[in-house]
Order: C-alpha cells, then structure tokens, then sequence
C-alpha cells in the first residue's frame, strides 16, 4: 500500500462563492456601524468632558466648600489689634490749637487711630525727609557717592544726609536740595514715591503724605547697603542735645520704646508759642516686637503736649498688648 500524507487545508471542503460574497458585505457593514456607534460615542463623551460635567473629579467644588477655606487674607494676624483712638481723642480734646495725629501699625499693616489726615500744614523741617530719602537712595546706585563733598557745607554728601535728620541742620538739606533740584525732587515724590500731596517748593505736606514717607524709610526697600542702613536708622534714634532738644516732643514721653523721630517747628520767640511743632517717628517695642508710626502735625500746641500723648500712648499700648 502506498502512503501518502493528506493536505488539510485541500480537504477542507470549500462553500459557494456566493456564500461567501454575502459572508463578506456582513462583515464590512457590520465594521461600518461599529466605528459609527464607536464615532457618535466619542462626540458625546467629548462634548460632555468639555463642558465640565462628567468627572466629578474635575467638577468645581460647592460655594460652601469654597467659603469654609482659610485664605491668607483672611488668615488672623499674630499681632494683637490694638485701637489707640482714645488717646488720640483724649489728646485732641485736651490741646488748643489746630493738630492732626495718625497712629499707623506697621505689623498689621492698617490703621489705629487718626484725626484730621489731609489737612495741609507747612512742612517746617519734615521736608527734609523727602530729601535724604532720595539722598539714600542716589548713594545706593551710585548716582551720588559718600564721600563727595556737599559743595561748600564742609560736609560729605553721607555726613549731610546724617546731620539733616540727626541735627535737623538746614545748610545741609538745602545744599542737598539745590543739588537735587526742587522739580525734579517733586517728579520722584509723585511718581517713585507714589505721594501725592506733598509741594516742596512750597514746603507743604499733609500727615497722610508723612505717614507715606515714613513707611519708605521702615521698609526701605530701595536701600539695600548695610552701611546706609544703620546710618540712616541711628540718626532718627540718637539725637544729642545741641542748641535745641530734638527729642522735647514724642521720644521723651517714652520710656520702654525706642523712638526713632524727626521734629519739624516753629517757635515765635515775641509770642512764645509754637506757631508749628511737628513731630513724627517710628515706634518700636523691642519685646514684643511691635511697630507702630507716629505722626503728629500742629500749630499753636506745645511740646509739652505731644510728650503728654507720646506717654498716653505708650502706657495705653502696654495695658492692651
């Protein structure tokens, strides 16, 4: 017998070719609905995803839960508000005269007390913080440099910025404001220092303009040089007695704080009043480390009484801290 080996495929019996072609249409239009259904399916889905409303992981959270979240605005302060509008009434109250007083929390950021902001009052020496601010900062980018003489003072620029707060000596901050220019000092008021109300041609501010001028020199945030920095600082707080009593006013009130002030006066030697007495400082508690900006603008009120409010508000803030 002879062997022989089988091909399966060859006997596999073949169906009709019609069969088959009927087989196949099937096929292709069974493919045909599924990548329709597959098609409308993907539009839905898309459609649905963009417009938010299919994963509740992409949903946006309720209003509730949006209003239950601690924001760092809303987030309390770690220092202590503290209202010091009774002192600044009980000061008002009790003073002739015109004033005008704002207590402003550096820590907090806001106000805590104020009387009679916008008033405009004739700078008297409080100009000069305009000046050396803008002085500080011409040393900082070397537009000016410290040991340059201050023209015919005998005073380098450095020791002229120092001695027109620490001393409150004119022939210096006037030299510095020649040098500056009176316009050009007034452009950089408005426009770098963003303080409106202030005319130094006329000597005229108001204490919310002070208050401002005030708050550059805390944060000074243009003067970057250590230097500067502690020259600037131990001006406003060591001011040795020479022909007058720099610190008559505000810092002899206090005795925990340290007070870091420039006076502003006018004193009518006939009259024996102060036609002007201002007197502005920061105020330090090194304790608790707590900061506080004082201005206070007056005509016709005696030291005597800024050093009354300057003690009012040092045992008020020490009752309530």
């Amino acid at each position: 017998m002879v062997s022989r080996e089988t091909n399966k495929s060859q006997t596999v019996e073949k169906k009709p070719f019609s069969q088959r072609l009927k087989l196949g249409i099937s096929l292709v239009l069974l493919g045909l609905a599924t990548t329709f259904l597959a098609f409308v399916i993907c539009f839905i889905i898309g459609d649905n995803f963009y417009h938010g409303n299919i994963l509740t992981s992409r949903e946006e959270p309720a209003e509730s839960e949006v209003e239950s979240r601690p924001t760092e605005e809303a987030s309390e302060s770690k220092f202590r508000e503290i209202n010091f509008q009774p002192v600044i009434d009980e000061f008002v109250n009790g003073s002739g005269g015109n004033k005008s007083v704002i207590v402003y929390d550096l820590d907090r950021e806001q106000l805590a007390g104020v009387y009679n902001p916008t008033s405009e009052y004739n700078t008297a020496s409080l100009y000069k913080l305009f000046v050396v601010y803008e002085g500080y900062r011409r040393l900082e980018d070397h537009t000016w440099e410290a040991n340059e003489m201050a023209a015919s003072t005998g005073y380098t620029i450095l020791e002229c910025l120092d001695l027109a707060i620490r001393e409150s000596n004119s022939p210096c901050a006037e030299t510095l404001l020649t040098i500056i220019g009176r316009s050009e000092l007034s452009s950089v008021i408005q426009n770098d220092f963003g303080i409106l109300h202030t005319d130094v041609s006329r000597f005229a501010s108001t204490p919310e303009d002070i208050l401002e001028i005030m708050k550059l020199f805390y944060h000074h945030d243009d003067i970057t040089d250590g230097t500067l920095i502690s020259t600037m600082k131990d001006s406003f707080l060591n001011q040795p007695a020479t022909s007058y009593n720099w610190r008559q006013g505000l810092p002899s009130g206090f005795n925990y704080a340290k007070v870091y002030n420039k006076v502003g006066w006018d004193f009518n030697v006939k009259k024996k009043i102060w036609n002007i007495y201002h007197d502005t400082a920061i105020v330090e508690f090194p304790e608790d480390n707590r900061h506080f900006v004082i201005v206070v603008m007056t005509n016709n009120v005696p030291y005597q009484k800024i050093k009354q409010f300057g003690s009012a508000f040092e045992n008020y803030y020490l009752e309530n801290r």
